[in-house]
């Protein structure tokens, strides 16, 4: 029985199975029909936005750029030639037919260049040169000289107003130097304030510190830090000794405040504000000037300066006021 019962039941599962079959082929015919209405409806959805979008394009440029009427070329040189008489020519084409060019319509100006005879001509002499109208002349000829430059104003430093006046009307001393004196007080002594004043600027002011101070028997210079920013050693060695020299000329006695190692101070300037320091201390031993060491005093000492890293705050002043007033006193300067 279950023999005959699978010999019976194969032919019905086949035919189930083919009848599935077609159904999927039909299946698959209607959506590749509808996929291919739908990229065809796709293509001409797209071919038309194209077009739509090249008409927006040609209207817009139409728009902005008008077209010009036609115009003949004219010639590009803007001196006219003479007329040349013309001849009509029969020019042969490849293919063997004859083209004929007619000749332009005739022009009843006569038309000229009244410049011709100074273009030809060569003068020799300047005096008898033709000037050119105005309207000819290049723009090298018609732009106006411009003036010589004015020399340089000489350097020019102005002294501060003591803040402090001196104890007595008669000093007997006075400093002179850079805005790093500028709240440095001395007994017995007045202090010239020279912003931004440089060494050769100390030795201009000199005569006028003494006609105006005849008591003082010594002047303090503290100046040279301004110079470094100039990066000329032997120049600044130079105006120091033409100021050493200066001073000691008058008859007075000369004191030099060594330079300041400034906390703001870079790699290169810290470099030559020592050399500044190593040649002083020769030079004033050799010529047997009193100086004020002041390099170890302030260096890497941060707290002495003010906020930009360059001035002396009250307590920096105070402390070269305190190695000033030590050096005067060590060389009997009358108080």
């Amino acid at each position: 029985m279950d023999t005959l019962d699978c010999s019976c039941r194969g032919p019905l599962l086949l035919h189930e199975a083919n009848m599935v079959i077609d159904s999927l082929k039909r299946d698959i015919r209607r959506l590749t029909n509808d996929l291919v209405r739908k990229d065809t409806l796709i293509s001409a959805y797209g071919s038309t936005l194209r077009a739509q979008a090249q008409s927006r394009i040609d209207m817009s440029f139409q728009t902005k750029f008008p077209e010009e009427p036609a115009t003949t070329s004219q010639p590009a040189c803007s001196t006219p030639q003479q007329n040349q008489p013309w001849t009509e020519v029969v020019a042969r084409s490849q293919r063997g037919v004859l083209k004929r060019f007619s000749p332009p319509p005739f022009n009843p100006f006569n038309l000229s260049n009244r410049y011709s005879v100074l273009a030809d001509s060569n003068v020799a002499d300047p005096a008898h040169t033709i000037p050119l109208p105005p309207q000819h002349r290049s723009a090298e000829q018609s732009r106006p000289t411009a003036p010589p430059p004015k020399p340089p104003a000489p350097r020019r430093v102005a002294r501060e107003r003591p803040r402090h006046p001196p104890s007595s009307t008669r000093p007997v001393a006075v400093l002179v130097g850079s805005s790093m004196v500028r709240h440095v007080t001395l007994p017995r002594s007045e202090t010239w304030c020279l912003p931004g004043a440089r060494v050769e600027d100390v030795q201009t002011r000199v005569p006028e510190v003494v006609e105006q101070h005849p008591t003082a028997s010594a002047i303090v210079v503290h100046v040279g830090s301004n110079d470094i920013r100039l990066q000329q050693s032997e120049k600044l060695k130079s105006d120091f000794t033409s100021l050493i020299q200066t001073i000691l000329a008058t008859g007075k006695k000369c004191i030099v405040s060594g330079p300041i190692p400034s906390a703001c101070f870079s790699d290169m300037q810290f470099s030559r504000i020592r050399q500044l320091h190593a040649w002083l201390v020769g030079y004033c031993s050799r010529e047997r000037v009193p100086f004020v060491d002041n390099f170890g005093s302030f260096w890497r000492r941060r707290s002495l300066f003010a906020r930009d890293g360059r001035h002396l705050n009250r307590a920096g002043a105070s402390l070269l006021a305190s190695n000033l007033e030590l050096a005067l006193e060590a060389h009997h300067t009358p108080r």
